[in-house]
């Protein structure tokens, strides 16, 4: 993005932050976890951005954005949901190494998540990192927790365990940073002092149809091209989601 652009979508974060301001607990605007002394709590994520103000609605339909996710799905693309994470100095603030297409399975794989940084995305204040290849292997079962992927977890982590095949992934404010949605990936919490705020906006092919999860404000908005108005589908059997009370508490 431009310094025009990414100034006004900081300035779009700071408007909707406003409204958090005296929150104690997590509603359905806002998730917040204490802050590290406990004097406090800090925002971690803001539920649906896409429906919170009119510069993250814009930023859903960036032709900079949609062309390449063109590249990736097709012409026909729709948008599944959107949140803001904004990862502030916290130990709370992380998330445990997933999959997102286990959260809202569907039926095929053209669906991928687009990460917008506001902020530099650095080691320090823990930035994506992810296993090269591995939405290759397609969708692993995992263990669901209450607050969705801040603690959901592989249900076998032996794939984890050659650290030598995990990536880092830092990227610049106004950067991108793309995945499909059977890549795993995860990031640890902000241990410096700067905050890494980015918008995460899902979008997938138009004849890719939702089977399990939630289903967020926007969910099913035409971006680009028309809706086909058929399914596409692929062979095999695949987990729904469990019981889970924020389903979209998802990506790093």
């Amino acid at each position: 993005l431009s310094s025009v652009e990414l100034a006004q979508l900081r300035a779009a974060l700071a408007e909707v932050l406003e409204e958090a301001e005296g929150l104690t607990a997590s509603n359905d605007k806002f998730s917040l976890v204490p802050s590290d002394d406990g004097a406090s709590h800090v925002v971690r994520r803001i539920f649906n951005p896409f429906v919170q103000h009119q510069a993250f609605h814009d930023l859903v339909f960036n032709p900079k954005i949609v062309d390449v996710v063109e590249h990736l799905v097709g012409p026909d693309i729709q948008l599944h949901h959107t949140k803001l994470n904004l990862k502030p100095p916290s130990k709370e603030a992380r998330f445990e190494w997933h999959q997102d297409y286990p959260f809202f399975p569907h039926t095929n794989f053209d669906l991928l998540a687009v990460m917008i940084m506001l902020d530099d995305s650095t080691e320090e204040n823990g930035c994506l990192k992810i296993i090269p290849g591995s939405h290759t292997w397609g969708p692993r079962n995992h263990l669901f927790a209450k607050d969705g992927a801040f603690s959901s977890q592989l249900e076998d982590r032996s794939v984890l365990e050659d650290e030598s095949r995990w990536l880092t992934v830092p990227v610049p404010a106004g950067g991108m940073e793309l995945h499909h949605c059977n890549m795993l990936h995860s990031s640890g919490p902000n241990r410096g002092l700067n905050p890494r705020s980015a918008i995460v906006i899902q979008y997938r092919a138009a004849d890719n149809v939702q089977l399990g999860g939630n289903v967020a404000p926007g969910n099913g908005v035409m971006i680009r091209g028309t809706n086909p108005y058929r399914v596409r589908m692929i062979g095999g059997i695949f987990g729904l989601p469990g019981q889970i009370s924020d389903p979209l508490q998802r990506d790093g």
